[in-house]
């Protein structure tokens, strides 16, 4: 009888011990993007003998960013994983000379494995990860996704946009706010937004060069930009509608409504005032035909519907859609 019961307790601690060696002696075998490490998709930024990385920090190799960025293997784990960097190709040189791409695979679960006390249990849709201080400098808007998902369409969504407001409350412009709101910019957004849309022009050409969503197009305008003392004149169409306005010109009463970003800008040919969300304001010349083409002074129209204005050194006049002309690093 003593042997039976021997043997029972002998077993029940076999199988009490079973859970407990899986979740030590076996996390690393069962770590969800193994498999791209032995297939050499992800390279550790700090390898050890078994290509571990020891702060969960992967180089993800060129062509493979989008694949693992949005891979289901990471949606079936309670590991927090991101996916953060760049998939633009343009000006990457360096990176493919050193053998990766600019972007990476970061397991936070063991990044932060030695800051438990300070953020508490770190795993995916925890509690603890659901606070604006857990993500405070750990993320910039180069995020790309949580867990193969768009970080947009995560329960982070909230958490993060007010993180990345607080950083810059320029994003909060329509014109970077897009790029960051919609997960297709994932992976482009910091390309999208330093090398933000607009529009260049110079005094007594007809040229336009149109930049948007890292596009580049030459264009023409009806007639040349034109200097007025000092003040540049554009023609009422093609500069303001490549930038996304609305613009409506009223022939009866000769008055010219310009609509973005939802201001209005009021003008009327032969008058030097101008209506600006209701408001009468000054301009510095009058609006009026020359050439058979309405001019509208440049600067006050672009400022007044939170347009940035910058005049280079090389005659190049740069307006952008965005009102701020120099994020920081964001």
């Amino acid at each position: 009888m003593r042997k039976i019961i021997s043997m029972i307790i002998a077993i029940l601690l076999i199988f009490l011990s079973i859970p407990a060696f899986a979740q030590t002696g076996g996390q690393e075998e069962q770590l969800p993007y193994q498999e791209w490490i032995d297939k050499g998709w992800i390279k550790a930024v700090s390898p050890d003998e078994n290509g571990h990385d020891k702060l969960g920090w992967y180089y993800i190799m060129p062509g493979k960013e989008k694949e693992i960025a949005y891979n289901d293997k990471l949606k079936n784990t309670d590991r927090l994983i991101i996916v953060d960097g760049s998939f633009y190709k343009n000006d990457l040189d360096y990176y493919y000379k050193e053998g990766r791409s600019a972007a990476a695979l970061r397991d936070i679960t063991t990044l932060r494995e030695s800051y438990k006390e300070l953020y508490g249990e770190i795993r995916y849709n925890h509690p603890d990860t659901l606070k604006y201080d857990f993500w405070k400098g750990l993320v910039t808007i180069n995020l790309v996704s949580i867990n193969g998902t768009p970080w947009q369409e995560t329960k982070y969504r909230d958490i993060l946009l007010q993180y990345f407001y607080d950083r810059w409350e320029g994003l909060k412009d329509p014109a970077y706010n897009k790029y960051l709101i919609d997960p297709k910019w994932n992976g482009y957004t910091m390309e999208c937004i330093y090398n933000w849309d607009g529009v260049d022009v110079w005094i007594g050409k007809d040229d336009i060069t149109v930049r948007y969503e890292l596009k580049e197009y030459k264009k023409k305008l009806p007639t040349k930009v034109i200097s007025d003392s000092g003040v540049a004149m554009i023609p009422l169409r093609g500069v303001m509608e490549e930038l996304g306005a609305a613009v409506d010109y009223n022939a009866k009463t000769q008055q010219i409504t310009i609509k973005d970003k939802g201001k209005t800008v009021v003008l009327k040919i032969g008058s030097d005032t101008a209506l600006v969300d209701g408001r009468v304001v000054k301009m510095p010349r009058k609006v009026y035909v020359k050439n058979g083409y309405t001019m509208l002074p440049l600067r006050f129209v672009a400022e007044n519907l939170d347009h940035a204005v910058e005049y280079l050194n090389d005659g190049t006049i740069m307006i952008w859609r965005a009102k701020y002309t120099t994020p920081p690093s964001i």
